[in-house]
């Protein structure tokens, strides 16, 4: 029999509930941020607030019961501060931010698991990750590296967003989630574009009175991989929130398969108005980009695409959407040339149809062609940090190695194992998509298309960059091949359940 006491009786006003925990908890968290913030050597409220949103926003993440709300929290953050943050203080150190959220919401779901002994199993495809992961630790006793805080440096971009695979599948797994997700895609992509857009319109000097990041970007080492001529004079290529140019057009082309899912379900109530009016975010960043490479890829995107979500019953809706982004890019084309003037389209004359191929073997065939000579000089990578964001921290890369494209930056960082385990994964998912995306129902199998559409861009948009260390191509490519080892592997409901929804029985909704 359980005793009560004076205070411990349930539901007096001497037991503290839940409201009076956290009203202490803030004021522990405002202390702290004051005292941390009047330590320093200019003493700032604005940073004592900050950096109490900071720790009050990371202890709700850890203690949360329910992964989705941090999960929105860091995509957030991911999409539309983490670069913005970097280039206007000019600090590094502002992307720890990032892994700080990401690892709290990993920390806080282990610590639950722990605490209520609750198995946790492998999701299916997790070989692919745990095998890239050994090849990149691996890499910490390559002999040609430069020094352990270079290569612990070099590290991180490889692996810190490896856990966005496991929380993919453990999120992802109901329609409504696969939806939520694109959506707020199409609000990073949006407002991306909408920066890219304002951007577009300032000169290289403007650009860079943005801040110190800004302006090394812009006048320091690389000036002219962000700028280019036009006849109206010279022009910047647009960084959008990201950290470099073309960032915001890369968000554009991963959420572009989302905003035609969306589209192609725009007759229905659970679809609202302010989720249709976001589809034009895609269009609006990519071409704003003034990304070559990415205008490309998003039109290799947008066929995939195609493939993977048409179905018989679904046929008309997806043309439909595809007409209606057709509709909405000429739009786009005509409010830039409206706002931005003569010249503001050059740089696209170099991928027209007939010039498609001479422009990449310009840009990219030397490159290339240095592939053949790391896979016989460097079959196991020539050290981590010898290419890549990570080549010039804390001493730099090697010579004889090469970053601008994905195979080169693998088989220069990971060597050949890394560059079979990266590209297995890849192919691996898309071989699924072929062979089990028609298993499941039209509604769902939209969504799961859009997924795959991301994948094939990453894997084209590999030809000319680095994917794998690259934020936002390395977190989309963890998080969807999380979810999409879920959708096209494992058992999502009964078929009953299935039958309900739509009348062909046959298929399941999991594959």
């Amino acid at each position: 029999m359980r005793i009560a006491t004076a205070g411990s009786v349930p539901g007096s006003a001497a037991s503290p509930g839940p409201r009076a925990v956290w009203a202490v908890s803030f004021g522990v968290v405002v202390v702290v941020a004051v005292l941390i913030a009047t330590r320093v050597g200019a003493p700032s409220l604005g940073l004592a607030l900050g950096l109490a949103a900071g720790i009050g926003v990371t202890a709700w993440m850890f203690f949360s019961e329910r992964m989705e709300g941090p999960l929105v929290v860091f995509l957030l953050y991911l999409g539309l501060l983490d670069g913005f943050l970097k280039l206007r203080t000019n600090s590094s150190a502002i992307t720890l931010g990032r892994d700080a959220l990401l690892y709290v919401i990993v920390l806080g779901f282990l610590a639950r698991a722990a605490l209520r002994l609750r198995p946790l199993r492998l999701p299916p495809l997790s070989g692919w990750v745990l095998a890239f992961v050994v090849v990149a630790v691996v890499q910490l006793a390559n002999p040609a590296s430069h020094g352990l805080l270079h290569t612990l440096g070099a590290l991180r971009p490889h692996l810190e967003f490896v856990p966005l695979f496991f929380i993919g599948y453990a999120v992802l797994k109901t329609r409504a989630r696969l939806r939520t997700f694109f959506v707020i895609m199409l609000m990073i992509a949006t407002a991306n574009g909408i920066v890219g857009v304002i951007q577009l319109n300032l000169s290289p000097a403007q650009l860079a009175s943005w801040g110190p990041g800004y302006a090394n970007r812009i006048s320091g080492v690389g000036v002219a991989a962000r700028t280019y001529s036009s006849s109206a004079g010279a022009r910047t290529r647009p960084f959008g929130l990201g950290n470099d140019s073309g960032v915001g057009a890369a968000w554009g082309m991963l959420a572009l398969g989302g905003a035609l899912a969306l589209v192609s379900l725009g007759t229905r109530r659970r679809v609202g108005w302010i989720s249709l009016m976001l589809c034009v975010g895609p269009p609006l960043a990519i071409i704003s980009g003034e990304e070559r490479s990415l205008l490309v890829v998003a039109v290799v995107a947008l066929v995939a695409f195609l493939a993977f979500a048409t179905t018989p019953r679904r046929l008309l809706p997806t043309l439909g959407a595809v007409v209606l982004g057709l509709a909405a890019v000429v739009v786009v084309v005509a409010y830039i040339s409206s706002v931005s003037g003569a010249g503001v389209f050059d740089r696209y004359e170099t991928i027209t149809p007939g010039k498609l191929a001479s422009t990449t073997s310009q840009d990219r065939g030397a490159s290339f062609a240095t592939i053949p000579g790391l896979i016989v000089r460097h079959p196991l990578g020539n050290g981590l940090g010898s290419a890549g964001p990570a080549a010039g921290f804390a001493g730099g890369g090697n010579t004889g190695s090469n970053g601008e494209t994905e195979p080169g930056f693998l088989l220069s960082e990971l060597g050949i194992p890394g560059l079979v385990v990266v590209y297995g994964f890849m192919l691996h998912l898309l071989f699924l998509g072929v062979v089990r995306v028609r298993h499941l129902d039209p509604d769902t199998r939209i969504f799961v298309a859009a997924l795959l559409a991301g994948i094939v861009g990453l894997l084209i948009l590999g030809i000319s960059s680095t994917t794998t260390a690259t934020s936002p191509e390395s977190p989309y490519l963890w998080f969807a091949g999380g979810a999409l080892s879920y959708w096209l592997t494992t058992r999502v409901r009964p078929r009953k359940q299935v039958r309900s929804d739509w009348q062909p029985g046959p298929r399941i909704a999991n594959g």
